[in-house]
């Protein structure tokens, strides 16, 4: 009895790894296909970060703010520490990452919050507040 208990588990622990290759990846859609209302704010969202207003960008973000660079470095910001940190947290959004007009998101919480994926597997989070929406976490993949 022992032996049939130990050879099921050492299958099912091989077979773990090959069940996972194949499984199905997540649902993905483009920002062209989210409601008017996200797409119309990401727009304001987006222009705000590419022309440097700190100010505004702050005020499209929800307090405190989450975020993870690393393994060790994240936490949470205030208002003050985003607006310390601004470049760290914005620096590379539609740069470096290579976000494209059309990114790549996902819709969590009950169609309740967005996330924007970048090429390099960093994240930007939005929830919905009121009629608008809220920056709420930016946080990068190890």
């Amino acid at each position: 009895m022992k032996t049939r208990i130990l050879i099921t588990i050492v299958i099912l622990l091989t077979a773990l790894p090959i069940a996972a290759q194949y499984a199905p990846e997540p649902k993905r859609d483009r920002l062209d296909s989210a409601p008017k209302a996200f797409r119309t704010f990401f727009a304001k969202f987006r222009a705000a970060v590419e022309k440097n207003n700190k100010t505004q960008v702050a005020a499209m973000t929800r307090f405190p703010f989450a975020y993870g660079y690393d393994a060790g470095d994240e936490g949470m910001y205030t208002r003050a520490q985003f607006l310390k940190n601004y470049k760290h947290v914005t620096g590379d959004f539609f740069g470096e990452y290579k976000m494209g007009k059309n990114p790549w998101f996902s819709k969590g919480d009950g169609n309740l919050t967005y996330t924007i994926s970048t090429e390099s597997a960093s994240h930007l989070t939005f929830a919905k507040s009121g009629n608008t929406f809220k920056f709420i976490s930016y946080i990068v993949e190890p």
